[in-house]
């Protein structure tokens, strides 16, 4: 059995628990720590109710943070030290729901039924992190040593769908693969996930996509694509991204591409690097839509756009992330036919700057996932970066003028922003007005001109 790193906090806090219960590290610490890798979130338990805790560290370092008091769970924090402590419970659900939440808690002193309300049998190893002794029962040490994801118990996935989820991204992020009556169990549970909430469902969509980045130590390249085709195998792209799923088996022109719609778009995602794995995967979700109203595929990046809008709005991501990604969707076809000329790929680049490093990237994976090599020249990229070699000003507030100067110049107020955005787009063209004088003499001209 390995010697697990366990901070000074920890032993700290268990010695505090001393007197009064056994505290134990459980789920991925010890997970993880079995498997020689590191684990930055620590999870504990004991049989003390959440009161009693406080009790314990009355007049201590450690300060005892309210997160959820019905499950008996509350933060631990020292100084920058954390960890998330949770009473010994078990657990029910309501009949045939699949909701994340239990309908009835209850706390216990039987660490074998705190095993069986957890997901997985590696998750439920317990570690005394005062003797460094290994409580297991459920058998979780040689599901960890044979990388095998097996349900704590039959009925894991009935009482939460959010379980079929962490199952896909566990088996992405560790390399393990669940034994066939778990996989069983979440084929024929898989429709319970319509019950989870969109922001615990977005979580784990972003951890399936991001898995090969979870645990660099165990080199997982690839693993986002492994997370993805388990959701897809158990019917949950069509389930949750139904937008997508409309591509499978939609032909493209075989001149140009090597698979149909659905594959491309998941050849993009393959290729992607991970902040560029949503757009990747749902640049085209406006094909479909295109050949049903046209009769074509011209104008799904404009379609796109809204479905790609919609999608991330129902998964509750930010406006931030929701924007940029829709606005690259929106752009990938800019300059397909490599015929807009060096000036108004300039005004674009200017246009589009805070996205334009991953449109380059992501019109590249495009043409990759089309043809299996880049077949053309990315202008926009060579624009973009000429315009970075020539050091071209992408902001106003990067011009050798300003507002004050304008000022002097007795240039109305009204004017005064659509003046610097000109001088901001003509520098892109001509670099040699990134020279105050010249810059200067330029307003001159345009002022007397109002």
């Amino acid at each position: 059995m390995p010697r697990f790193a366990i901070p000074s906090e920890l032993k700290t806090l268990a010695e505090l628990f001393s007197p009064y219960a056994t505290l134990y590290a459980v789920g991925g610490f010890v997970r993880d720590g079995i498997m020689g890798i590191a684990c930055h979130d620590i999870d504990i338990c004991s049989k003390l109710k959440v009161d009693d805790v406080k009790k314990a560290l009355l007049n201590s370092d450690f300060v005892v943070l309210d997160k959820s008091l019905r499950m008996g769970t509350v933060i631990i924090v020292s100084g920058a030290f954390k960890a998330e402590y949770t009473t010994f419970r078990q657990d029910s659900y309501a009949a045939g729901r699949g909701t994340h939440s239990p309908e009835t808690v209850s706390f216990t002193d039987d660490i074998m039924r705190d095993a069986l309300r957890r997901d997985f049998a590696c998750n439920a190893v317990y570690l005394d992190i005062l003797t460094g002794d290994i409580v297991d029962p459920l058998g979780g040490v040689r599901d960890i040593e044979q990388k095998t994801l097996r349900y704590a118990k039959e009925d894991v996935f009935e009482a939460d769908g959010l379980r079929i989820l962490r199952l896909v991204r566990f088996g992405a992020e560790l390399g393990f693969a669940p034994d066939a009556a778990t996989l069983a169990s979440a084929r024929e549970n898989a429709w319970r996930v319509r019950d989870i909430s969109a922001e615990r469902i977005r979580e784990e969509l972003v951890g399936c996509f991001e898995a090969d980045m979870k645990h660099p130590e165990l080199k997982r390249t690839g693993a986002h694509l492994e997370a993805f085709e388990a959701l897809d195998d158990l019917g949950l792209v069509d389930m949750l991204l139904p937008e997508l799923a409309a591509l499978k088996g939609l032909p493209q022109p075989p001149k140009y591409h090597l698979y149909d719609a659905y594959r491309h778009s998941v050849k993009a995602f393959e290729l992607a690097p991970p902040p560029l794995r949503w757009a990747a995967l749902l640049h085209d979700v406006g094909k479909a839509p295109a050949v049903a109203q046209y009769g074509n595929m011209h104008g799904h990046d404009v379609i796109g756009e809204g479905i790609v809008k919609g999608i991330l709005t129902r998964l509750r991501f930010s406006k931030e992330s929701i924007r940029h990604v829709s606005q690259l969707v929106r752009w990938h076809m800019v300059d397909i036919n490599g015929n807009m000329s060096e000036a108004k790929l300039r005004r674009f680049v200017l246009e589009h700057a805070d996205i334009i490093e991953d449109l380059c990237t992501l019109i590249e994976v495009d043409g990759m996932a089309s043809a299996g090599q880049l077949t053309r020249t990315n202008r926009v990229r060579a624009a973009y970066e000429s315009m970075l070699a020539l050091e071209v000003p992408f902001k106003i507030s990067e011009l050798s003028v300003n507002g004050g100067d304008l000022i002097e110049l007795g240039v109305p107020e009204k004017d005064r922003a659509a003046l610097l955005s000109e001088l901001l787009a003509d520098t892109a063209m001509n670099p040699a007005l990134k020279d105050r004088q010249r810059a200067l003499e330029y307003l001159k001209k345009k002022a007397a001109k109002l």
